[in-house]
């Protein structure tokens, strides 16, 4: 994806991720919650990162939602 095209947005569980950029400026995906909440950006430099990027944000989107993960007892 090139910085000069249009971001590619997508929704996931209410909240909109919108992915721009390109390697090897880098890649951006923002998460927009619903109801205007503060948004958040995560950002790297991988030449395929943008995979990376967005499961990362799937899973942001998840732990707001349903909290952490149960630690169990080693």
């Amino acid at each position: 994806m090139d910085r000069r095209t249009s971001p590619r947005s997508s929704l996931y569980r209410a909240h909109r991720l919108v992915a721009r950029g390109a390697a090897p400026q880098g890649w951006i995906v923002s998460i927009h919650p619903p109801g205007g909440q503060p948004r958040a950006v995560l950002r790297n430099t991988v030449p395929a990162g943008l995979a990376i990027l967005i499961e990362e944000a799937k899973h942001q989107v998840d732990r707001r939602l349903d909290g952490p993960e149960w630690q169990r007892e080693p």
